[in-house]
């Protein structure tokens, strides 16, 4: 049985299926939200810039805008712990084929989370590490609520049962 924690998140959510916690950034394809954001855009870029411009620009929004929303649901990562054997491993993916899959750590703490703080263009965002021997950045999260919401998943849904 699959359980969805944070149904409406929108770049990240929790998956608890068994005793396999499942962390992924996988953005859904939604054509609804798609296609209102690109007709109101469209509306937008057209009255500002002018008929001639402003049509030119919203073909070249919906491009890219479109080609970075397939791209985010095709190619996204998954952290999984699985209670039992205690181990954390992060797999990336390509339309739910793994591509690669990595060993964190054999034993899971949640002590080894940190929340680096990360400043761009005006806005704090964490990103989500797991500290071992070496760095492993999991996540980009962006704002302080998104933080303290795995926070709290992390310290009172995950326990390990060695």
């Amino acid at each position: 049985m699959q359980i969805v924690v944070n149904e409406h998140e929108n770049y990240f959510r929790f998956f608890k299926n068994g005793n396999i916690h499942t962390l992924s950034d996988r953005i859904p394809f939604k054509w609804n939200e798609l296609m209102i954001w690109t007709s109101s855009s469209f509306i937008f870029l057209i009255w500002f810039l002018g008929i001639g411009v402003g049509i030119f620009v919203a073909i070249l929004t919906l491009i890219g805008y479109t080609l970075y929303r397939l791209a985010s649901w095709i190619y996204y990562t998954e952290v999984k712990i699985n209670e039992k054997t205690g181990n954390i491993i992060q797999l990336k993916k390509i339309l739910n084929r793994t591509h690669k899959t990595e060993l964190i750590a054999h034993k899971f703490d949640s002590k080894r989370f940190e929340y680096l703080k990360l400043t761009r263009s005006g806005k704090t965002k964490f990103v989500l590490n797991y500290q071992t021997h070496k760095n492993n950045e999991l996540l980009i999260l962006k704002n302080k609520a998104d933080k303290e919401l795995i926070e709290k998943y992390i310290s009172e849904q995950i326990k390990i049962q060695l």
